[in-house]
């Protein structure tokens, strides 16, 4: 783990000596409820839940040219993220002058519009999301110059990411590419901006597996209050707490009030996006003769759970379930009554899961433009 620091018991990337918490913390023992899910049915992408992001990071080093659909296939329940070596003369930045130049942290990254050799596929939700386990089966592409990566990013002004796996070339002990780790290491990351200065750092950790882009495989990260932890077809992989004992202990996820603890700065807060794309690295990272072209990322679905209570929700005025026009919104439970006047108003989006029965008066409306779900599941608080 590339880290800033250590204390005993495990790595952390950072610490900033001892904190005493206000107040306490005690496990989220809540089931796990299902409240989104792409199976990518259909012949395209659902644009109602999905949008096609930047056309290029710039501060990424990446160099291909992300396309509005162009490098997406959606057939047999299966997302296709194409890259290409194409050339295209486009703009890097929509909406900015063909001639003004882009820079990160003062470094000129070149004109805006500009020649692309390369052209790939990113998409990333329309609504944010907060804890909760992410999950997706995916395929990687393999090949020198790749960058397939399946993430969560909260964007500016607060600095959160969640890296729930990257892939890209690996060296040998003296520096060089070494094309036997190809698609066997799996990076996995946080980058977090705990002063708030606009200065992030980054916390990554890796091993060395199969060989992903030989078949599918389920990725997942548990992102609670507390605790980050990444799986790999149900084995964990890596786990970060936010908080140790003076000692170095771990703690877990029970914090008591007025107790002084370690704390590890990488834990992010904000509600975050679910992306997944493939870069093509550049400068000696870039692909090679041995690169095969066209080349894809496959994934065959992608699922988010939030933690509920079995209980039943009567919502009698509607300020008691506010819905946030960012995030992502979902009202869970046994029996779910809204006995009031409760507008979904366009642009907003509403999914309500019950595990018995949903009851909607009258004055319940979800206008034209809005997204509105009503689904009965008698799984939802475990065994039906």
């Amino acid at each position: 783990m590339i880290c800033s620091s250590k204390i005993i018991a495990q790595d952390v990337c950072s610490t900033i000596g001892y904190i005493q918490a206000s107040t306490s913390y005690i496990c989220n023992t809540n089931p796990w409820v299902l409240v989104f899910e792409e199976n990518f049915n259909g012949t395209s992408l659902d644009l109602s839940r999905w949008t096609y992001g930047p056309r290029l990071r710039y501060c990424n080093e990446e160099q291909q040219y992300y396309t509005s659909g162009d490098n997406i296939e959606v057939s047999n329940g299966t997302l296709k993220l194409i890259a290409k070596e194409e050339t295209v003369y486009a703009r890097a930045v929509d909406g900015r002058p063909d001639d003004e130049h882009l820079y990160c942290d003062g470094d000129d990254r070149g004109q805006n519009k500009r020649y692309f050799y390369y052209t790939s596929a990113n998409i990333e939700t329309i609504k944010k999301f907060s804890y909760g386990k992410y999950e997706a089966r995916i395929k990687i592409a393999k090949g020198k110059g790749f960058w397939p990566a399946f993430w969560m990013y909260g964007g500016d002004p607060v600095y959160n990411e969640i890296d729930v796996f990257e892939f890209w070339n690996e060296k040998d002990i003296w520096g060089n590419y070494d094309p036997s780790k190809l698609s066997k290491v799996h990076n996995m990351n946080v980058h977090y901006d705990f002063e708030g200065d606009g200065s992030p750092a980054a916390c990554l950790d890796w091993y060395t597996g199969v060989d992903f882009s030989l078949a599918p495989h389920d990725f997942s990260v548990i992102w609670e209050p507390n605790k980050i932890e990444w799986y790999v077809d149900g084995v964990s992989k890596r786990t970060d707490y936010q908080y140790y004992t003076q000692l170095g202990q771990i703690t877990g996820c029970t914090i008591y009030a007025w107790t002084q603890y370690q704390i590890n700065k990488i834990f992010t807060t904000d509600p975050m996006r679910i992306i997944l794309n493939l870069a093509i690295q550049s400068g000696s990272n870039s692909p090679d003769g041995s690169t095969v072209f066209p080349n894809q990322v496959e994934v065959e679905w992608v699922r988010y759970y939030q933690r509920h209570p079995c209980q039943d929700i009567n919502i009698t005025d509607a300020s008691q379930f506010p819905l946030d026009n960012q995030v992502f919104n979902a009202m869970v439970g046994e029996d779910v009554n809204i006995n009031c006047s409760y507008t979904v108003q366009s642009g907003q989006q509403l999914d309500i899961i019950a595990k018995n029965s949903i009851t909607l008066v009258h004055d319940f409306n979800a206008e034209l433009g809005s997204t509105f779900c009503a689904k009965i599941e008698p799984t939802v608080c475990g065994s039906p």
